[in-house]
């Protein structure tokens, strides 16, 4: 039988198995950027022995299999952050528990301190890194990104944390804080928030997929085309930037609410809510496997064994790892931008059995036995 494993540090120092004995789960969870990962422990505190952390206690936690199961990866879950306030649970009849969170965010520093300034005819590399360094973080950003030239940029009485999550979304890219790390990436590179190259994961009916909860086509996230209008000034005209969304057949268009104040501005905003859109087809699907490490905000997943029309390729939103002494390890992915084979079930009546392909027996196939 596979077992998992953990490690959990405070300020440094290992604490792991001073915790063992108390520790009833420990909970990480990765997002795709706008919201910090997050690390819970719950602690069974019948008898009050576990120092409360100071809020803003550096936190890192690791988890992993001594022996991963079949279809599981190697390699390990990591989180890194701050602790957040802690919070004490009890009742007459139902016993004490203490949680511990902790967020990949700073949100104590200066990262939440609203400034206003800007900076002129400058990259966005040079802006990212200038004024997350005033704010306490080390920024990386993507070359695709670092290389966009302005000649105007703007913190508009906003923190650092919200300038970078407005500016991503204007750039179409993902924004990410592991504190004291900081990231900017495109939405769809496929890579990691930090950059890191990501490997798909496989959930396969039999092996690893414990259930599902798939819905691959909603209607509501269909259009044919991102539309950003921008205004000419040199020919006193408006303009329209269009990148397509690929849903061949889609009578409607994605037209931004804001307009764009020159071309490059209006295609790239135009591409990034392209991208963004094709995420939203599919999007709250949900699957829970045994624990990966792979599973990982942006990475792929692939559904095999549920049933045509499912099986297929999606993107990880968010991936919840949870380990719980009782019950093992499990990652539960929300998942959205379903591809290839996923929302399609190719099969007709000549490609079925006769039996459950035949009007009288499959009434939901064309020309099928059901009617209203």
């Amino acid at each position: 039988m596979s077992e998992a494993a953990y490690r959990i540090s405070i300020d440094g120092n290992d604490v792991s198995s001073a915790f063992a004995p108390v520790l009833i789960s420990l909970t990480i969870t990765d997002s795709d950027g706008g919201k910090a990962d997050t690390c819970e422990m719950e602690f069974d505190d019948s008898g009050g022995q576990i120092a409360l952390p100071a809020p803003g206690a550096e936190i890192e936690a690791l988890l992993w299999w001594v022996d991963p199961p079949a279809g599981a990866s190697a390699g390990a879950v990591q989180f890194t952050g701050v602790t957040d306030e802690p919070k004490s649970h009890g009742s007459r009849g139902g016993g004490r528990t203490l949680s511990i969170s902790a967020k990949s965010a700073d949100l104590k520093g200066n990262g939440k301190h609203k400034n206003s300034k800007h900076l002129d005819n400058q990259s966005f590399g040079a802006v990212a890194q200038a004024w997350g360094s005033a704010a306490g973080y080390q920024v990386s950003v993507d070359p695709s990104l670092a290389s966009i030239q302005r000649d105007y940029w703007t913190m508009a009485n906003e923190s650092f944390l919200a300038w970078g999550a407005r500016i991503a979304d204007d750039l179409g890219a993902t924004f990410k804080t592991a504190f004291p790390k900081a990231a900017f990436v495109p939405v769809d590179s496929g890579s990691s928030a930090s950059g890191a190259a990501l490997a798909g994961v496989t959930a396969a009916v039999g092996v690893n997929l414990i259930e599902w909860d798939v819905a691959p086509t909603l209607s509501r996230g269909i259009y044919g085309n991102a539309k950003v209008r921008w205004y000419d000034h040199t020919k006193a005209q408006w303009n329209i930037a269009s990148a397509s969304i690929g849903d061949d057949g889609a009578e409607a268009d994605l037209t931004d609410t804001f307009k764009a104040a020159d071309q490059g501005r209006a295609t790239t905003r135009a591409g990034g809510r392209a991208a963004k859109a094709k995420r939203k087809k599919g999007e709250g699907d949900s699957v829970q496997i045994d624990g990966d490490p792979a599973a990982m905000s942006q990475a792929n997943l692939t559904i095999v064994g549920a049933r045509p029309g499912v099986d297929g390729q999606y993107r990880i939103k968010t991936a919840t790892h949870k380990y719980v002494r009782t019950g093992g390890w499990t990652t539960h992915c929300v998942l959205d931008q379903p591809q290839g084979a996923a929302g399609t079930d190719s099969r007709d009546d000549s490609s079925s059995s006769s039996d459950a392909s035949s009007p009288s027996a499959n009434p939901l196939s064309p020309g099928g036995a059901y009617s209203p």
